[in-house]
């Protein structure tokens, strides 16, 4: 089960989107499964898509929101649409998003889990 509030269900369809659409691009440019058994592609488009998360996330979570006064105490109160998904703001999947491109790549040319 997939918990997003807002559009915090942008930090998966993003990076799926770009992975798909640059996937088929060098495939159809350098041969079938290049995308897939090259050790730096994949990594690369989730490194940009990563950047776009947070882009994309910093710029609608920090939109300022509405200002109420609680007639009662006076208190101000702001009301605010987060976007999260698993209760992370979405800019913070940006760098969740980098990490997993870095683990990948290490992973890709041998460094952990030696075959």
């Amino acid at each position: 089960m997939i918990v997003w509030k807002g559009w915090g269900i942008l930090a998966l369809l993003i990076p799926l989107i770009i992975s798909l659409s640059v996937g088929l691009t060098i495939d159809s440019y350098y041969g079938e499964g290049f995308y897939k058994n090259s050790t730096w592609a994949m990594p690369l488009v989730l490194g940009i898509s990563s950047i776009v998360v947070f882009i994309l996330g910093y710029k609608i979570n920090s939109k300022t929101g509405k200002i109420v006064i609680d007639p009662e105490n006076n208190e101000r109160i702001e009301l605010k649409t987060t976007h999260s998904m698993f209760w992370i703001p979405l800019q913070y999947w940006g760098f969740i998003i980098l990490a997993i491109a870095i683990w990948m790549y290490i992973s890709n040319i041998g460094l952990i889990y030696k075959a």
